[in-house]
Parts: C-alpha cells; sequence; structure tokens
C-alpha cells in the first residue's frame, strides 16, 4: 500500500494530518539471530566520495546500514559503482544509499544529474512546480542507485545567520517555508525516494555547527515559529527527521544537544511516531562532540541511546563498529532496543525496494 503511494503520487490527496508510516515487520524472526556487529552496523551510515565507494567494502561487507555521498565527484557512472559495492553486503541486506540534495550549493549529484536552484530561489516557486522539480529530479537519483535525499531543509532563513546566508532554506515565513518542504518531500516520493526533514528542531537561527552546537531560543519561542514548517510537514507525511547538533533551553539537557538529547529524542518520537525514522546530522561535526573530546564513536553510542535510529558520520575511526559493538554486547546498548532500531530501518529499506 505504501510503495503505491509513494509510486503513484498520491500524498496530495491525504488529509492533513495523515501519517504516513513504512510497513512494519511483523517480527524479528530476520534479525533475532543477528551478531551484536551486524546489529550496530545497521544502525550506523558512514560517508564517502562517489569514486572511493569501493573503499567502504570492508564495512559494507560487515553490515553497514547506509553511506552517505560527500564531494560533488558523482558521475552516471554511479549506477555501476553502486552495484558492485552492494555485492560485499552482509546477508544481503545492501546499504542504502543516500545523498544531499538540497539545491544550490548543497547537491552532490549536479555533475551526474544537473544542478538545481538553491532552496531559497524555489521557495519563490508554486508548491506544484517545487514538487514537478523534485519529482523530476528523484526520478534521475532513483536511477543512479540512490535511494535517501538528505532534503528538504525545513529551517527558517533568519537574516544574518548560517542557513540564510547559504540560502539553504525556502523562506523566513513558518508557513511558507512548511508547504515549500512538503512539497519538494511529495516530490521525492513520487519518485520513489525517501524524503529527509532537517535539521530539526530548526537550524535557522544557529551558527554553523560543523564547530560547536548552535544555541537556539527557548522550546517556547520556537514553537512559535522554527517548529512550524516540521509539525506541518510531519503532519502531511513526511517521518523520516534529521536531527542538528543544537542546544533548546526547556528541552535539552545542559551542555547536551538534540542529536543525543534524551528529552529532545523523546519529543520528536511523540509527533513522527514509534516507526518513524531518526537520523543524525553527522556525528563527526564539533557540534556533535563538544564535551566529548571529539571521541566520535562515543557521540554515536550516546545518540543512539538517546533515541535516534541511524548515526550518521562522515569521517570517523576505523574503530567506529567495533566501538558500538561492543556497547551491544556490554549492553549498554540493549540488544532489543537494537532490534528496534533495525526494524525500522529494515522497514524503511523494504519501502524503498533495497530488500525484499
Amino acid at each position: 500500500a505504501l510503495a503505491s503511494l509513494l509510486m503513484t503520487g498520491t500524498l496530495g490527496a491525504l488529509p492533513a494530518n495523515a501519517i504516513i508510516l513504512p510497513e512494519p515487520i511483523p517480527d524479528y524472526s530476520l534479525i533475532e539471530n543477528w551478531s551484536d556487529e551486524a546489529l550496530a552496523a545497521q544502525t550506523l551510515f558512514i560517508c564517502s566520495s562517489a569514486p572511493s565507494l569501493w573503499a567502504t567494502k570492508n564495512s559494507v561487507s560487515r553490515g553497514i546500514g547506509g553511506i552517505a555521498l560527500v564531494g560533488t565527484g558523482a558521475s552516471p557512472k554511479l549506477k555501476s559503482q553502486i552495484a558492485s559495492i552492494k555485492k560485499k553486503a552482509l546477508h544481503g541486506i545492501t546499504p542504502v544509499i543516500a545523498s544531499d540534495e538540497e539545491g544550490g550549493d548543497v547537491q552532490r549529484l549536479r555533475r551526474a544529474i544537473y544542478r538545481l536552484p538553491s532552496a531559497t530561489t524555489m521557495g519563490g516557486w508554486s508548491d506544484s512546480k517545487v514538487r514537478k522539480t523534485a519529482g523530476d529530479y528523484g526520478k534521475r537519483m532513483k536511477a543512479l542507485g540512490v535511494d535517501i535525499a538528505f532534503s528538504p531543509v525545513a529551517d527558517l532563513n533568519v537574516s544574518g545567520y548560517f542557513i540564510s546566508r547559504a540560502r539553504r532554506g525556502f523562506s523566513s515565513n513558518p508557513t511558507t517555508a512548511g508547504k515549500k518542504a512538503t512539497a519538494w518531500a511529495a516530490g521525492l516520493k513520487d519518485a520513489g525516494v525517501l524524503p529527509v526533514l532537517k535539521h530539526w528542531p530548526g537550524h535557522g537561527r544557529s551558527v554553523d555547527t560543523h564547530a560547536r552546537p548552535g544555541l537556539l531560543p527557548s522550546l517556547e519561542k520556537l514553537e512559535q515559529s522554527d517548529l512550524k514548517p516540521f509539525h506541518y510537514a510531519i503532519a502531511q507525511g513526511v517521518t523520516a527527521v534529521m536531527v542538528g547538533h543544537l542546544l533548546v533551553p526547556g528541552l535539552t539537557e545542559p551542555s547536551t544537544p538534540t542529536s543525543r538529547s534524551k528529552a529532545a529524542l523523546s519529543l520528536l518520537r511523540s509527533e513522527i511516531g514509534p516507526d518513524g525514522l531518526i537520523i543524525t546530522d553527522s556525528l563527526s561535526m564539533g557540534g556533535a562532540t563538544r564535551g566529548l573530546n571529539k571521541d566520535i564513536p562515543e557521540a554515536a553510542i550516546r545518540s543512539l541511546e538517546a533515541g535516534v535510529d541511524v548515526a550518521l558520520v562522515c569521517s570517523g575511526p576505523k574503530s567506529l563498529i567495533s566501538r558500538v559493538t561492543e556497547a551491544v554486547t556490554s549492553g549498554r546498548l540493549p540488544r532489543q532496543m537494537m532490534f528496534e532500531k533495525v526494524q525500522r530501518i529494515l522497514a524503511y529499506k523494504r519501502q524503498l525496494g533495497v530488500i525484499n
């Protein structure tokens, strides 16, 4: 049923409060005998440039859950590069391929497909034009073997801040931003590509978190503005969300960014539902490791502990999978918890046709 919704593009006909969720795996029979390492690896996404994909073969053979493309070196050869690496997959559960495809300067596949205008430019378009643009582009993504787009950006364009300067947001108006983000997500879904809404709970008033966590206004103030586009898009069926490395008074614990805040992730889970997918922004960023002595595996473990399903690491040590595996074996990340995360991940992979 969900697959037909994705391919026929009936999202717009759904009631405003409709939540589209992947069809759940009925039990844990597929994964109950998996090793601790296989469970740990499935909850991790690593990054690679397209020309270097083959270098991820060892991680793929250990069961890595996904690979996010970085750089702009992807060419039409990407399809064969992806097919080659997927042959190494553990248990036949292939990694899903994701890519930042916002338009403008944040567009990994610009050379493999074509350039897109920035989100800010598209924010002045009609919803139908935004949806068609995303759908046309998404079909080409899918044809290359890329099934997840780390977009749309639901962050507000707030003058003087990082997102606005980079022209990454659709609008400074919460209603407009929510509608355009939802239209972009609908177009990707029309093409069978999973949209990932980002960067919850709103990066518009934050510094660049590659260096340090961003300090936002209070949760009460966010609810009046920055969170509105996320509420709108989630209510329209966007249930995969990327969480930023942001500090929110009244929500996050002291010195704890949203990407590893139990309180924040619990709030997000309550909105997207038990089967929605929560992904971190890259845990290689300074905003994620501040206070952890740049210990990226520890950031991944804490994020998984706190409630994310997928820990995204764009540049981490070779010990990443082993460190997270140790946390499973020790019970710090209980197997039952990992079963639930992997169940969600595999449900989305089924939805995307990555696995049967």
